[in-house]
């Protein structure tokens, strides 16, 4: 090599190393000022020589070169200094937080406290569900970017139905995009739905005998369990008329929803979609439930039942049935108050009084669900197509924590989050049953209703002289 040229790679390396050395006592200065500590040390070291910025002395010792060694500190000033540039991700990938999402890893003993302000569920809730749909939400990783966590997916899903705030605002918090979380609440709503599809039923004969039990001690006999409609406020679907949505009752557009449950607040079955403006019999009459009533497949006694025995029989009245308000017809399968009817007697309002004291279950249940899934009680924007699943999704999973005894915490500022008016259940698929005229009419169901009457009013009386 010329000797010209090293002379210049010499004066080149000293201008580096003076440049480095430089850098160094600034970051020193910046460290001070940090972490209020005299580096005054440092400094004299850096100003002994250059050379000792990285291998030291050669002449020193092996204790005096690893005092005077500053390697140890170059992660520091390269992190202070910014020498280095920050790894830029792929063109198409916006830079998101994680925080929401952060909150919910496991790192202390309290790992309840965020699970239940962010999800409304417990930690181990949340477990039992990942283990069972975890796998379903798992995608392959491909050289384009790295898919999201199945819990993170589970996570967002969960904290969108329970706060019902904008994607916009919750997107960015589990570190996601807008498209991202709209995909993953559609994936995870069809993972539950095909890992717990028989959740929501009328159940089998001992399940089904068992809530009949629980009814009977609440003095109606064979009962099934309590209809009732709820309103799901949103904002006007779009390329829908908003005439059909928007209800005079209440002038809010929303989707009215039809639900069966039990005395122990468990959903039995439902219908999503109907228009806010569809009045309770409409409803009623286009769903499956009342299909399957009329042909018989619903509501009578099974000759394989082997707990059919068990249960008393009452006079005039075929089998099961359900109890509703005024807004629904009389059916021999529905059973409404007497109400303003003409030349009410003391037995009816009695009987009246006690109908709507078992039938508050259902308005119960209106303020627990709605409490849980705050999605479907404030007003938000909503696909109806995608809002059908993730209404399924919520039922089903208010169902296993009813089971799992995962109770929802008070709320005071939905102490009142029903509101009553129509709905419908899943499909109509057809059953062969018995022939339509054996449940058909009106005048039917208020025979029926006057037979119920009288043996819920004598049992009545009997409990109270006991």
């Amino acid at each position: 090599m010329p000797a010209l040229r090293r002379r210049d790679w010499e004066h080149l390396a000293v201008a580096v190393m003076a440049v480095a050395g430089r850098m160094a006592e600034d970051a020193f200065d910046l460290v001070d000022s940090i972490c209020d500590k005299s580096t005054l040390c440092l400094q004299a070291l850096l100003k002994s020589g250059n050379d000792g910025l990285l291998l030291g002395d050669d002449d020193a010792d092996d204790s005096s070169r690893g005092g005077r060694s500053l390697l140890w500190l170059w992660p520091t000033i390269v992190d202070l200094c910014k020498l280095l540039p920050r790894a830029s991700p792929r063109w198409w990938v916006m830079r998101r937080t994680g925080g929401l999402w952060k909150d919910l890893l496991p790192c202390d003993d309290a790992e309840d406290d965020h699970y239940l302000g962010l999800l409304r569920m417990r930690r181990s809730s949340f477990d039992r569900i990942l283990r069972k749909v975890g796998p379903l939400l798992e995608r392959e990783v491909t050289k384009f970017r790295v898919p999201l966590d199945p819990a993170k997916k589970l996570a967002y899903a969960l904290h969108r139905w329970a706060h019902g705030e904008s994607h916009w605002h919750t997107c960015s918090g589990y570190g996601m995009g807008k498209t991202s979380g709209l995909r993953a609440i559609r994936e995870v709503a069809e993972a539950i739905i095909a890992c717990y599809r028989n959740k929501v039923g009328f159940g089998g004969f001992a399940e089904r005998h068992r809530r009949m039990q629980l009814f009977d001690a609440l003095g109606f006999l064979n009962c099934w369990g309590c209809i009732d409609c709820t309103h799901v406020y949103m904002d006007k679907p779009r390329t829908r008329d908003g005439d059909d949505y928007c209800s005079g009752r209440f002038n809010r557009f929303s989707i009215v929803t039809q639900l069966v449950v039990d005395s122990e607040l468990k959903i039995l079955d439902f219908c999503y979609g109907f228009p806010g403006t569809v009045g309770d019999g409409r409803a009623l009459k286009s769903t499956s439930l009342y299909k399957r009533g009329l042909q018989g497949s619903l509501f009578l006694d099974d000759p394989a039942d082997p707990f059919a025995p068990d249960r008393p029989a009452i006079a005039g009245v075929p089998g099961g049935y359900l109890l509703a308000y005024c807004g629904y017809p009389s059916l021999p399968w529905i059973v409404t108050p007497y109400g303003q009817a003409p030349n009410v007697t003391m037995a009816m309002q009695q009987f009246d009084a006690l109908h709507k004291i078992v039938r508050s279950c259902v308005e119960r249940f209106f303020g627990v669900f709605k409490m849980r899934f705050q999605f479907f009680y404030c007003p938000h924007v909503t696909d109806i197509t995608r809002e059908g699943l993730e209404f399924e999704a919520c039922c089903i999973l208010h169902n296993l924590f009813q089971e799992w005894g995962d109770m929802p915490q008070e709320d005071l500022e939905l102490s009142n989050a029903s509101s009553p008016d129509t709905p419908p259940p899943r499909g109509g698929q057809g059953s062969v049953g018995l022939p339509l005229e054996f449940m058909f009419g009106r005048e039917r169901g208020q025979a029926m209703r006057d037979a119920l009457c009288a043996e819920v009013v004598r049992l009545y009386e009997i409990r109270r002289e006991q």
